[in-house]
């Protein structure tokens, strides 16, 4: 059964028929992590894709990076300050090619989001930090070496999450609109053009600064998954994190219980909100779902009892504390990191997370740990995967997920290794971009 958390805040499932909560430690006293007999994949190897990264080269968790096509897996990352570079892993031979630049951005927000339609053709979209998104698409099908410029798109344009559906219509979620923004939704039919911009998420604030997550997937039926948050700086506090689908290609969003929403969603829209309040620091990671459709997404808390909290729906919204199983696979109570990434893979769900014994997000002490369950939450093994650095974090952890046709039959995970940089124009400081060749042939079934 998921690790049941004590209440603290607690709010209605959509369905109104359980309460989950959202603060509050799991109650354990046992906890499945992976002993060094029976870690539950292997590190192949890591590998070095640039020693000149961005100070946020691997970031930001709702843009996809990693993208499979048949044999060959496409990675991208941004080089500093702001450009956006690809390599392709050639899974027959195992060489990684040369790194190709796409095309460069205005600044260490700057970075892909990356997906691919139905007859192979890789499409990207990068570039601004509050302003019109750069979009390409490859020269060729499946193949990384060249790249057509389209026109750009999109108002005050940051943090791309970009699917591509089976009508190959291309979906994206970002934050954009005037100060102090919003979540935006605009597609692309197969040929066409980019729809008007509409706001689905709103913090209902007349002003001042407000940063959101806005990560969209693509389910096995079809529906469109938008997971958000609400950081809001009046006081310096994420507030809320939530959920909502559409069943019908965009046009309609809704709970997951079918009941329509009025838009755009704010925290004050009943349901809409599955963490809610004003004492919380927390960003939501990005959303997957499983075979049946049902949605996963982990969020990340700083408060003072840090935790990382996995939500997924079966009846209603679970909320399951991962803290207990990354704390008796490290060895110390863990603080976490943001970014934070999943992903369904060969029947299994995977997570990525900084992990570290003290400090923020970019605190030397953090590393990239694995978690990673056959039932899909009931149970987690744990492993560090990057090779600890006393001087150095390892932060930034991304996790290839399913965005529309791309099949994920092994898995790579992409981090940066160095500093945050003085401010989001930095071009001084320099990271390393690492990736992990990850060997999951034990996979469940």
């Amino acid at each position: 059964m998921p690790a049941q958390r004590e209440p603290h805040t607690m709010f209605r499932t959509t369905s109104g028929a359980t309460i989950v909560t959202a603060i509050a430690f799991a109650l354990l006293s046992a906890c499945a992590c992976a002993q060094e007999g029976d870690l539950p994949v292997t590190v192949e190897r890591i590998v070095m894709l640039s020693q000149h990264g961005s100070t946020r080269a691997s970031l930001y968790d709702m843009s996809n990076k990693i993208l499979t096509v048949g044999e060959r897996t496409h990675i991208t990352w941004l080089d500093a300050l702001a450009d956006t570079m690809v390599v392709t892993y050639d899974h027959a031979t195992g060489e990684i090619s040369a790194p190709v630049l796409i095309g460069s951005g205005v600044d260490n927000h700057a970075g892909p989001a990356t997906c691919a339609d139905s007859r192979g053709y890789l499409y990207v979209v990068f570039g601004p930090h509050h302003g019109p998104f750069q979009f390409a698409r490859s020269a060729r099908p499946n193949d990384a070496s060249g790249w057509e410029a389209l026109p750009e798109f999109g108002y005050k344009c940051t943090y791309p999450s970009l699917v591509c559906d089976a009508h190959d219509t291309l979906h994206i979620a970002y934050r954009g609109g005037d100060v102090p923004c919003r979540v935006m939704y605009q597609r692309r039919p197969a040929g066409g053009e980019w729809t008007k911009p509409r706001e689905l998420v709103s913090a209902a604030v007349p002003d001042g600064y407000t940063q959101f997550g806005n990560a969209l997937t693509v389910a096995p039926d079809g529906s469109l998954h938008l997971v958000f948050h609400v950081y809001d700086m009046h006081p310096a506090a994420g507030k809320a994190a939530g959920h909502m689908v559409s069943r019908d290609g965009g046009d309609t969003w809704t709970l997951m219980d079918g009941t329509e929403l009025s838009l755009p969603v704010t925290p004050r829209t009943p349901g809409a909100m599955i963490e809610l309040g004003e004492g919380l620091d927390l960003r939501a990671g990005n959303v997957v779902c499983d075979e049946q459709s049902r949605p996963y997404f982990p969020v990340v808390h700083s408060e003072e009892d840090t935790d990382l909290v996995l939500w997924r729906w079966r009846e209603g919204w679970e909320g399951i504390s991962l803290r207990p199983f990354v704390e008796a696979a490290a060895g110390f109570p863990p603080r976490f990191s943001q970014p934070n990434v999943a992903t369904i893979a060969g029947g299994r769900l995977y997570i990525a997370a900084g992990v570290g014994e003290r400090g923020n997000w970019v605190d030397p002490s953090k590393e990239i740990y694995l978690l990673v369950s056959d039932d899909l939450g009931d149970s987690f093994a744990v492993q560090r995967v990057s090779e600890p650095d006393p001087t150095l974090p390892n932060w930034g952890p991304s996790l290839e997920r399913p965005v529309g046709h791309n099949a994920i039959d092994r898995l790579f995970l992409l981090w940066t290794h160095g500093l945050a940089g003085a401010s989001t124009s930095d071009a001084e400081t320099v990271t390393d971009v690492m990736l992990g060749v990850l060997d999951t042939e034990r996979a469940a079934g």
